[in-house]
């Protein structure tokens, strides 16, 4: 009796084993850092949060929409101003990345994750917080960037 076949299906067994493990890894990762940056749209002040690591939720139930196209703030540059702009840029390339790094497609990676960055500057203007076009423009510039990296990446491996 030949035992070839039996071997040739634990070997497939266990690499779809390791495969379903990387897929739920990464899934797991996309999840959690949906979740991290969920939570810096829900808190009431990212301030207290960094510093504090204080949680706090305020909800409006009528928020002023028109406040997404506010322009005048962004010339208020507080202490963390630049902080937080480049948490809006790294957090949204890590996002872009997680989720290109599962479907491997550049269009589907970059469109889910600009969605998700509206979602979440819209999401801002309900928790009391202030959710800005200018802000998703960041988050954009963060996502589309992982594109670039990843192009020159690409191209120069394959020199």
């Amino acid at each position: 009796m030949d035992h070839q076949p039996i071997q040739g299906s634990c070997r497939i067994d266990k690499k779809r084993k390791t495969q379903k493990r990387f897929l739920f890894i990464k899934v797991l990762l996309i999840i959690l850092w949906g979740l991290f940056l969920l939570i810096n749209t829900w808190t009431e002040s990212i301030e207290r949060l960094i510093y504090l690591h204080s949680f706090g939720l305020k909800w409006v139930s009528n928020p002023d929409f028109l406040s997404f196209f506010y322009f005048n703030d962004l010339t208020l540059i507080h202490p963390e101003f630049i902080k937080i702009k480049l948490g809006h840029f790294v957090g949204f390339a890590i996002m872009d990345f997680l989720l290109f790094n599962l479907i491997r497609s550049h269009k589907y990676s970059i469109g889910i994750s600009i969605i998700f960055a509206f979602f979440t500057e819209f999401l801002q203007l309900f928790f009391g917080r202030d959710g800005r076009f200018y802000d998703l423009v960041i988050d954009s510039f963060g996502i589309v960037s992982v594109f670039f990296i990843l192009k020159l990446l690409n191209r120069d491996n394959n020199k």
